[in-house]
């Protein structure tokens, strides 16, 4: 697998590189082929409508941006969050070219604590791992190919005028709960499903806790069904957790065992 990224590096520059995976990915995406990995994009499907104001925060390549894109439909709208200027340049590319008026882009980070974050590319061995991307004093344990400084902001100031907001997608590589820390009052006002990529039995707990005073459960998906979890049990979970509200449980009942 190495020498088949090195290879497609070398022969099409790091630039073109990323938007052939991020096209592959919707090539694959739309013959079904993509691995159990990818369960959660396919199981989109059941829980966003047409009409719905959906986020994806971290949205890396576009790989869930272009689902819900599809999902929501016209009426409804997609706010892709990414910081990171090569990934953000993919993106911006594929809308463009898929004319795509429904997703609106941000070049910003959320949830760092200042004005300014520097996110960072690493090293893993001898290959740069574009989807290890992150805030860089956060993993000051890696060393890093590249940085860059980029805007930070809080969900709060940059969804504060959004008549509704239905479903928030974050990965973001152990940031979660800054990120949703700093969006308390957006998830209290509209009360989005959750879908959330935690490292750790801590930051599960973490979370649950912070949102446990607005009706908030806690699922893992398990073949296209969502199973309640027990936030302080010993399982070692590192998927995606779904964070569901009661207010919208009651429309998916249908979809939890």
């Amino acid at each position: 697998m190495n020498f088949i990224k090195n290879f497609l590096l070398k022969l099409l520059g790091e630039k073109n590189y990323l938007f052939f995976l991020a096209s592959m990915y919707q090539l694959l995406y739309k013959t079904k082929t993509l691995s159990k990995d990818h369960d959660d994009v396919y199981f989109l499907k059941k829980i966003i409508y047409p009409g719905n104001y959906v986020a994806d925060i971290g949205a890396h390549l576009g790989y869930f941006t272009f689902e819900l894109s599809r999902l929501v439909g016209a009426g409804g709208n997609v706010f892709a969050i990414e910081p990171v200027s090569k990934f953000y340049s993919v993106i911006k590319k594929m809308i463009h070219r898929k004319k795509k008026s429904n997703i609106h882009l941000h070049k910003v980070a959320l949830g760092g604590n200042s004005e300014f974050v520097e996110m960072g590319i690493p090293w893993v061995g001898k290959q740069k791992k574009f989807g290890y991307a992150r805030i860089k004093e956060m993993s000051e344990y890696f060393n890093y190919a590249e940085t860059e400084m980029v805007p930070n902001v809080k969900g709060d100031d940059l969804f504060v005028d959004l008549p509704r907001l239905d479903f928030i997608k974050c990965d973001v590589e152990g940031a979660e709960v800054l990120v949703f820390r700093s969006m308390l009052q957006v998830v209290k006002k509209h009360t989005p499903i959750l879908l959330c990529e935690l490292a750790d039995k801590l930051e599960r707990i973490k979370m649950y806790e912070m949102l446990l005073p607005f009706g908030y459960k806690l699922y893992l998906l398990n073949k296209e069904k969502l199973s309640q979890l027990d936030a302080y049990s010993e399982l070692a979970v590192t998927l995606n957790h779904y964070f569901i509200p009661e207010s919208r449980a009651e429309k998916i009942k249908h979809l939890i065992d």
